[in-house]
């Protein structure tokens, strides 16, 4: 009898899933089309193919959001809780290329990360739904979340100090004072650049925030464990 209900409600997660993953895979091409153009040394206010590609992932992003609006039960609600998601899905670089608004290279280079923290919503959303326990997918999330802020922020230093900063020769430069500087050991480059001073801040400051959610992880995961083996001892005892 409930039977239809149930159905309607499978096809309603698997529906949101879906979404979800192609939410995560348009973040993995932009992500892919931003790094070929950074290692190129493409002239970031020059249209580019990632002008089109952003454009058309924005469209996705904002055809996606009213989906879920549509088949949500409390729309006002909805569009309260995730009103930013909208902001996050405009062209941006396409608005700014119709329009007599100057900006830099390097400020148009960071104009281009903001539809990667809509697929990075999209990402802890599916990590919630797709594993069980939700302490390990907000984990898994974390861990993902981290690596790519690792990526992001050693693109954007390596922009804003190459040239400038005489340390900062490749990419491999920026990626080592990334990982130096996440784990708060301390890195040789230092850089000389205001945006490179202030990244520097603020991933350190992520590295300080996020790394003892590792040890709260597996304190929590060792607790579990052995209660589950002094549970089973107890039954074992009782037979």
């Amino acid at each position: 009898m409930n039977t239809p209900i149930f159905k309607r409600l499978d096809s309603k997660q698997t529906l949101i899933k879906t979404l979800h993953f192609f939410g995560v895979l348009a973040s993995l091409f932009l992500i892919a089309s931003i790094s070929i153009e950074t290692f190129r040394h493409d002239p970031f206010l020059k249209r580019s193919i990632y002008f089109d590609i952003q454009f058309w992932i924005c469209i996705y992003f904002t055809v996606d959001f009213f989906i879920f609006l549509f088949i949500s039960k409390n729309k006002i609600k909805f569009i309260k809780k995730y009103a930013v998601i909208v902001l996050l899905s405009v062209p941006y670089l396409t608005i700014l290329d119709y329009t007599s608004i100057k900006f830099t290279e390097e400020q148009i280079y960071l104009i281009r990360f903001i539809p990667l923290f809509r697929g990075g919503a999209a990402l802890v959303m599916l990590m919630m739904m797709v594993v069980k326990r939700n302490t390990t997918a907000l984990f898994l999330s974390y861990i993902i979340l981290l690596f790519s802020m690792v990526y992001f922020i050693s693109l954007i230093f390596f922009i804003f100090e190459r040239g400038s900063n005489t340390d900062v020769k490749s990419y491999s430069d920026a990626i080592w004072w990334a990982a130096m500087t996440v784990t708060t050991l301390g890195s040789n480059i230092i850089p000389v650049t205001t945006a490179g001073k202030i990244i520097t801040t603020i991933l350190a400051a992520t590295g300080m925030t996020v790394f003892p959610i590792f040890t709260v992880y597996i304190t929590t995961v060792i607790s579990r464990l052995s209660q589950s083996e002094k549970e089973n001892a107890i039954q074992v005892n009782k037979t």
